[in-house]
């Protein structure tokens, strides 16, 4: 039987309402009325037969499948809005397009790039964020970092690093401040997320690592992006997986704590992806070369490829 797709409309009704967490707020910004936003959820809802938002009298909550959904659903709808701002609004010239996860992007390129653009001060760098892995028909970008992409034969790809998994949490959770928590403190937390890379999740990965059945974890929301996360983290809604290099800063200032040992590969290694076709660009191999040189830098991160 043929997928039944929804309406645009409905989905753009969607990810408002999924990113403001609330109906009034995304009928403001749509320009309708909060009636109107209502009625395409519930068309939206009765076309996938499944229930997306959890309703009540001061707030809107994504169901856990409204949450497995609102990530893809904002990469496209952000996606038709950039392909039509790109027709209305040509990218300029002579800007190196840099594209990643939006985790990477701030959590660790943010940090290093001004040093990057001092010693290059004609190179103009545009930073560009996505949720999802690149879609190379959408997004134009010259130099592409993303975990494990789907590859595509248009773009080489070089090998950047791995690096670990485990689990922060705030100062003073469980007294982790009093030395490496004990596991059983994790049956009675809330675990937070973002959607899975790949086929393998990280909590999931962690968890049978250590012994412990990610099936009787109890988790809460599932955010769009690690710096999500880590905001929910920070303000005590819980605990959170980290990757090694996008928190090595605030752990050695002690904002965030590692309160368990165990460490954990991350299941999937990240690579540079830059475009085979064209004419070569110096701009384009200098950042790379800057990219891989700080990479070999970072401590928290491994550059020789062990996993397949």
């Amino acid at each position: 039987m043929a997928t039944r797709i929804p309406t645009l409309t409905s989905l753009r009704a969607f990810e408002a309402v999924a990113r403001f967490r609330s109906f009034r707020k995304a009928a403001d910004e749509m320009h309708v009325t909060h009636a109107a936003v209502s009625h395409q959820i519930k068309t939206l809802e009765q076309a996938v037969g499944i229930q997306l938002f959890v309703r009540n009298s001061r707030s809107v909550e994504l169901t856990p499948a409204g949450a497995q959904y609102y990530p893809s659903i904002r990469e496209h709808i952000q996606g038709i809005m950039d392909a039509t701002q790109r027709l209305q609004v040509p990218d300029e010239a002579n800007v190196l397009r840099v594209q990643s996860y939006n985790s990477f992007n701030t959590m660790w390129l943010q940090p290093r790039l001004a040093e990057f653009l001092q010693d290059n001060p004609t190179i103009r760098v545009r930073i560009i964020s996505s949720f999802e892995d690149g879609n190379y028909d959408i997004h134009r970008f010259d130099v592409g970092v993303f975990n494990a992409p789907p590859f595509d034969p248009r773009y080489d790809y070089r090998f950047l690093f791995e690096t670990d998994i485990f689990p922060v949490c705030a100062p003073g959770w469980a007294g982790a401040q009093e030395g490496p928590a004990n596991l059983a403190l994790l049956d009675t937390a809330e675990l937070l997320s973002v959607p899975n890379t790949g086929n393998v999740a990280d909590w999931d990965c962690w968890l049978r690592h250590v012994g412990r059945s990610p099936e009787k974890m109890a988790y809460g929301p599932v955010f769009d992006h690690y710096p999500l996360v880590r905001e929910a983290v920070l303000n005590g809604k819980g605990i959170g997986i980290a990757r090694a290099p996008f928190v090595a800063r605030d752990l050695a200032i002690g904002r965030l704590i590692k309160p368990f040992q165990q460490t954990v590969p991350e299941p999937l290694p990240w690579f540079v992806a830059t475009k085979k076709e064209g004419k070569p660009d110096p701009s384009i191999a200098l950042f790379v070369d800057w990219l891989i040189a700080e990479m070999e830098s970072d401590p928290t991160v491994r550059i020789t490829q062990t996993t397949a």
